[in-house]
């Protein structure tokens, strides 16, 4: 199983890379087990900053922080959904809504019927977080995002959409991988 058995062509796409000094399933279960709260970088905080702006602004309340959050913590919320893993190598997860507009709307999608979802309007994003070994004692790190669109219309609206946040998507993967090899044991 990857990510290709889930979405082999994908409208839009980001990958990142990393090789690091760790063993892969040391590096594994650092991403597996990451708390999304600890990942740092000034271009991902203002990234998520503004993303969360019109939430805020909605609502006039601050919502309340959660102290920890991983990647379990965003498929019990029922807005994610876990497609499948292989553990100690890859794991792939789902989310299907309106995820471009000022305030997201995630639908609810069971991972059964995930693959085969295409309300018009609506898109899918399927998420890849994989460790390969790298050389003796390294591995290699693969955080890779595909987006599946349902519509001529919805897009085009993403990709103008996507010209504007794909540097900001790519940092926050950047970081994403960057805090799990710190993190792992």
């Amino acid at each position: 199983m990857t990510i290709d058995d889930f979405a082999a062509e994908s409208d839009f796409e980001a990958v990142e890379h990393l090789v690091v000094n760790k063993a892969p399933d040391a590096m594994y279960s650092a991403l597996r087990n990451l708390d999304l709260l600890t990942i740092r970088s000034s271009t991902a905080d203002l990234a998520m900053w503004v993303r969360g702006l019109p939430e805020r602004l909605r609502r006039r309340v601050p919502p309340r922080q959660p102290t920890r959050l991983t990647y379990d913590d965003l498929v019990a919320s029922g807005d994610w959904v876990l497609l499948g893993e292989q553990p100690g190598r890859e794991v792939i997860f789902g989310a299907a809504g309106r995820f471009w507009t000022p305030i997201v709307r995630w639908e609810q999608v069971e991972a059964e019927q995930f693959t085969e979802y295409g309300k018009p309007g609506r898109g899918k994003i399927f998420s890849s977080l994989s460790v390969r070994p790298y050389g003796r004692s390294s591995s290699l790190v693969t955080y890779d995002i595909r987006t599946v669109l349902n519509d001529p219309i919805t897009h085009r609206i993403f990709k103008l959409y996507w010209v504007v946040v794909k540097p900001f998507v790519r940092a926050i993967m950047r970081a994403t991988v960057r805090t799990a090899a710190e993190q792992a044991a």
